[in-house]
């Protein structure tokens, strides 16, 4: 055996290692300059398309216009209605609530706070939120010159655009007081009020130097996210924000522990400005419209510059407008919610989104409202699911006899009467509780569920699949719709059996530097029901229509429903059981389907209405409404498929009644 060089050996093992070091350290400094290209590629591209600064740019926002379906203005949002003012005029409790709540290390960094910055980096890479870790210097780059709603690599390279501009723009060319002026005076706050200034005025009408700490927490928290904090819209969010201001001001040092707690102690709602603002006259309708707009496309028309095509018809909201400024209402707690759709497209046309409205943005009566049904659930739920499914016609029959929950105790109806055998359709004009559940129960659950579910109507479930629906909402025991949501539902039964989601806007354009980008309102359309399903329902229903509402020559269906309130409740108020909830009407034609709510916020002891009441004010109302709006002359279409039956049923006394209905043919 030869014996092993280890001279060689341990020579050749140097020369192995150090190829591998080299090697190592080679690649390292490989890494090293394509590190060092990339980043100064990035830089140099940042550089190149950040957006240069103009501090005019600040105080200029371009407006949001709305117009309505035949392109005419309606109004102007967003102007900004906005006093500029110096450093100091700001007031000091007003500045330490803003940089203890949106840049603490504001006063000792140069506009980028890097172990701030780098720590939210390593909360983002866990999947963790923890706020973007933003300047002041930052926030006012993205607000007015970049974007804020960019993500992804988008959302990367405008962080860093966000960096230099604040960096070598805003904190090497102008002092840190320069900074907050810019920064307190830009925003949207609110309530149409732009800068802190104006928002001091708007709230609390005082100058904004003259704020107290409660008041100085309040403005502070509107940066943030100005439409969730308002305190006039939401006082009980303000407050809220305004604690976590006041933990963030304790926190740095800027309030000791007494004044923070006797600052949580006082709740915004008592402080706030609530005087009437000068709101459009066609309100309601702007708020829908901007309201759907934030849920659908997550921006808000009075911060982000856009022209929106709505689907407002002038001459109908007039009807409405009309109706609330010159209607003898019975107080001034009652109120009205109203929806007009266009069945052919499932376009909302008019809104009566309530009475005395003080605010933008206020609670909306047409669209913002859960109320039970009441009656007009028995189309939805019972009658329409078995015409559908089970091929009812008008004539199927049903006893009016006591019947109980599956799991419950029995149901009234509202006389307290049973008149025995009648026809589906004399239950649904009659609208008899007792043929409701029966019918329902005659139904598979699971239809009633697809049927309802395709009209826009979320039901409450029994069980944690969402599968199977309570037997109270054979009567609209359930909370709930809106006006808006039962229109939609019921303008298929008005246009042939088609569910067209309803919406409030048909396009909006985007205006920015880089140029208009156009987006249409794409809505939900589908087959709902057979047309012959819809028909029969309308048929029956035109029976329900009050003479002083009918037009001649014009189909007019209707459904009314009311809800009761607990007794418990009528009795702690010494309330009669005549009190009720919600009294509803909806009224279709062959064009337009109009849900009018009418009824109460809560239950007062001097101020309710009962079942006389509902019925003739609804009555009243109907007609004033519907009149106004509907088109003379409109039938609706009898399809193919339509048969009507005849059959000789034998009373209990012996005698013979013929009855006659309209069925689908099979």
């Amino acid at each position: 055996m030869k014996k092993l060089n280890s001279k060689k050996y341990k020579d050749n093992l140097k020369k192995t290692k150090s190829k591998k070091h080299n090697y190592i350290l080679n690649t390292i400094i490989t890494l090293m300059y394509i590190f060092l290209a990339v980043f100064i590629g990035f830089s140099i591209y940042i550089y190149l398309t950040a957006p240069s600064f103009d501090k005019e740019l600040l105080y200029k926002k371009e407006s949001s216009n709305l117009y309505d379906n035949n392109l005419n203005l309606i109004t102007t949002i967003g102007t900004e209605k906005r006093q500029v003012i110096s450093y100091d005029d700001i007031g000091e409790v007003l500045i330490d609530a803003i940089v203890s709540a949106e840049d603490s290390r504001f006063y000792m960094h140069n506009g980028f706070d890097a172990p701030r910055f780098f720590k939210a980096s390593v909360y983002w890479l866990r999947g963790i939120d923890n706020g973007g870790a933003s300047t002041l210097g930052m926030q006012i780059s993205k607000n007015t010159f970049t974007n804020t709603n960019s993500k992804g690599i988008e959302g990367i390279i405008r962080k860093f655009k966000d960096i230099y501009i604040s960096v070598f723009k805003l904190n090497k060319n102008y002092s840190k007081k320069e900074v907050l002026e810019f920064y307190v005076n830009a925003p949207y706050l609110g309530s149409g009020s732009y800068g802190v200034e104006q928002a001091s005025l708007t709230y609390f009408n005082k100058h904004t130097k003259d704020l107290t700490l409660v008041e100085a927490a309040t403005i502070a928290g509107l940066f943030q996210a100005p439409s969730k904090y308002d305190p006039i819209l939401y006082p009980e969010n303000a407050n809220i924000r305004k604690n976590t201001i006041i933990d963030l001001m304790l926190r740095h040092g800027y309030i000791n522990e007494k004044e923070a707690e006797c600052a949580k102690n006082i709740n915004v709602e008592d402080i706030v400005r609530k005087e009437n603002l000068n709101l459009s006259p066609y309100q309601g309708f702007i708020d829908t419209v901007v309201e759907e707009i934030i849920e659908k496309e997550n921006i808000n028309p009075y911060e982000t510059s856009m022209d929106i095509y709505t689907t407002m018809n002038r001459d109908s909201q007039d009807v409405i407008n009309d109706f609330y400024k010159n209607y003898n209402f019975k107080d001034d707690k009652v109120q009205v919610g109203i929806g007009v759709i266009n069945n052919d497209n499932g376009e909302i046309i008019a809104v009566g989104a309530g009475r005395n409205k003080t605010t933008e943005l206020s609670l909306n009566y047409a669209t913002g409202i859960k109320r039970h049904p009441g009656s007009t659930a028995k189309p939805l739920f019972d009658y329409g699911p078995g015409i559908e499914y089970n091929g009812w016609s008008s004539s199927t029959l049903f006893e009016d006899s006591k019947v109980k929950y599956t799991n419950g105790g029995y149901i009234k109806n509202i006389d307290g009467k049973y008149l025995g055998t009648l026809t589906l359709k004399e239950c649904l004009v009659k609208s008899r509780n007792t043929c409701a559940l029966k019918a329902f129960k005659r139904v598979k659950n699971s239809n009633i569920n697809k049927f309802v579910t395709s009209l826009g109507i979320t039901p409450e479930y029994l069980n944690k699949n969402n599968t199977y629906i309570n037997e109270a909402h054979s009567i609209g025991a359930f909370t709930g719709v809106s006006p808006i949501t039962l229109a939609g539902a019921y303008q298929a039964f008005g246009n042939g059996g088609i569910y067209n989601e309803p919406h409030s806007y048909r396009k909006i354009i985007y205006k920015s530097s880089l140029g208009k980008v156009e987006q249409e309102r794409k809505y939900i359309s589908r087959r709902a029901m057979k047309e012959t399903t819809a028909y029969i329902i309308s048929d029956i229903l035109k029976n329900v229509t009050s003479s002083k509402t009918r037009i001649k020559g014009t189909d007019i269906a209707t459904k009314t429903g009311t809800s009761s309130y607990d007794e418990t409740a009528l009795k702690k108020l010494h309330l009669p059981s005549s009190v009720v909830r919600d009294s509803w009407t909806v009224t279709f034609t062959k064009s337009h389907t109009i849900s009018i709510w009418y009824g109460y916020d809560e239950l007062y002891k001097k101020n309710y209405i009962t079942n006389n009441t509902s019925f003739n004010e609804r009555v009243k109302i109907q007609s004033k409404i519907v009149k106004g709006i509907v088109n003379e002359g409109e039938k609706f279409n009898k399809p193919k498929g339509i048969i009507t039956t005849k059959e000789v049923i034998t009373n209990e006394d012996g005698t013979e009644k013929t009855i006659t209905g309209l069925k689908a043919k099979n």
